[in-house]
């Protein structure tokens, strides 16, 4: 079975490879939005009409037409072109289906993009360190062959490559076509391939076998800059060289924010897939949880500060995009990723199964109000999803394993006493008690 997969490196143009490269994006960005609006004008005007549509093959021909108006066009590749057609295309896609929102404007600084589709115009000199393209080849006339490092070495047949612009940095994003595994079959999943996942706002994952995994990646200093960066940029006029100036400062500051929450989230998921067959998490509505608390003018929200904090904590550690990314790796690997039902699984003793909200003394510290059982909040509930998800699958908890009831029964909901407290104190954050963690 074959699979899409892509590889990011960093490129070095020079300044005149940097200028052709605005200058082929700004093209494509042109495209893009004309044939955004040309949808926009077409279904305004025969949307009551049945048998009339607008297609992607229908405005690619009509790209001829556009560069006899516009001569600069003829100056890039059309290929980069219709692919920004295409991309619109997608757009739209995504949109019908219910998996994106409407298609918006193309805007600078923030999509400078363009696309090389056709495999065969496309070189990479691995060992010289070399990307060859169309109006980047081997010559002065053809700007010559772009500088990149490729840190790591490229698996199956490339298909096509994208350049974009982040911060102020450059990248060549190549996509492979690359052979994979196939997915693990209910019957051949054991127990040991079984791990599970809780997600935090202040520790991205903790796992069932006791690790905490990652950390937050926007610190106090950082949002003290974002918002002086954003005073700055609010005080200039719009159009100006300092309103461009402090756009690109901005710009900078996001993508490296962006780059370090890439770089946490795939070492993480990256590991998960290595190293497990199935994963389990909770079944989170991320979007709804993200939803701003201010309600509205009649019926104000309360909370709305704190809530927003909420909100900044859950972007920040990339709930989404954890749950993007394990679902493709997994698939390269032959594994499966598994949600189960999010109800109570932080209330949840992960020994006895009782479900008391007091069990949870604090963000980070968890001990059972009936069992006396202290663990770690998120490692305890990391435990009780993996429960949850072994009975999903139709696997029985092995007896005696640390950390699950010897014989699992329905959960009871009634308090007990709490035991006395311990005079050793409690526990520092990421300190797991010794009968969580599984051996």
């Amino acid at each position: 079975m074959r699979k899409l997969k892509a590889y990011r490196f960093r490129i070095y143009p020079t300044a005149e490879q940097e200028e052709m490269f605005r200058r082929i994006s700004g093209c494509c960005r042109l495209v893009y939005n004309l044939g955004l609006e040309q949808r926009r004008t077409f279904w305004r005007q025969y949307r009551d009409t049945q048998g009339r549509h607008i297609s992607c093959a229908g405005q690619r021909r009509e790209i001829k037409d556009l560069k006899a108006e516009a001569a600069f066009l003829k100056e890039v590749p059309a290929h980069c072109l219709q692919m920004a057609l295409v991309d619109l295309d997608s757009a739209f896609q995504r949109f019908f289906a219910g998996t994106g929102g409407y298609p918006r404007p193309r805007r600078r600084l923030r999509n400078d993009s363009f696309t090389f589709p056709d495999p065969e115009h496309i070189r990479l000199d691995v060992g010289r360190g070399i990307l060859i393209l169309p109006k980047f080849g081997r010559t002065a006339r053809d700007n010559g062959p772009i500088r990149a490092v490729f840190h790591r070495q490229l698996e199956g047949r490339v298909r096509r490559v994208t350049i974009g612009r982040d911060g102020t940095h450059w990248y060549a994003s190549v996509q492979v076509a690359v052979r994979v595994r196939r997915a693990l079959k209910p019957e051949g999943i054991t127990e040991a391939d079984v791990v599970a996942a809780d997600r935090g706002a202040v520790v991205p994952v903790a796992t069932s076998d006791g690790a905490l995994l990652g950390a937050p990646v926007t610190t106090e200093r950082d949002r003290r800059k974002l918002k002086r960066l954003q005073k700055q940029l609010a005080r200039t006029q719009r159009g100006s060289k300092r309103h461009l100036k402090a756009l690109r400062r901005l710009r900078a500051k996001t993508a490296k924010l962006t780059r370090r929450r890439r770089d946490m989230t795939h070492q993480i998921t990256s590991t998960f897939a290595k190293n497990h067959r199935v994963v389990i998490h909770e079944d989170l509505k991320v979007q709804a949880m993200t939803a701003s608390a201010k309600g509205t003018v009649a019926e104000p929200g309360r909370n709305v500060a704190q809530k927003a904090g909420l909100n900044r904590s859950i972007v920040d550690v990339g709930w989404g995009e954890i749950e993007r990314q394990l679902r493709y790796k997994l698939a390269w690997h032959g594994g499966v990723l598994l949600k189960v039902p999010a109800a109570n699984t932080s209330r949840t003793c992960a020994r006895c199964l009782t479900v008391d909200a007091a069990s949870r003394v604090s963000r980070d510290r968890f001990r059972c109000t009936s069992c006396g059982h202290e663990a770690d909040a998120d490692v305890n509930a990391a435990i009780e999803i993996r429960r949850r998800g072994l009975i999903a699958l139709g696997l029985r908890p092995r007896p005696g394993l640390p950390g699950l009831p010897v014989e699992p029964s329905a959960p009871s909901t009634a308090p007990c006493e709490t035991r006395e407290k311990e005079k050793s104190g409690t526990q520092p954050r990421g300190a797991i008690a010794p009968e969580t963690v599984r051996a």
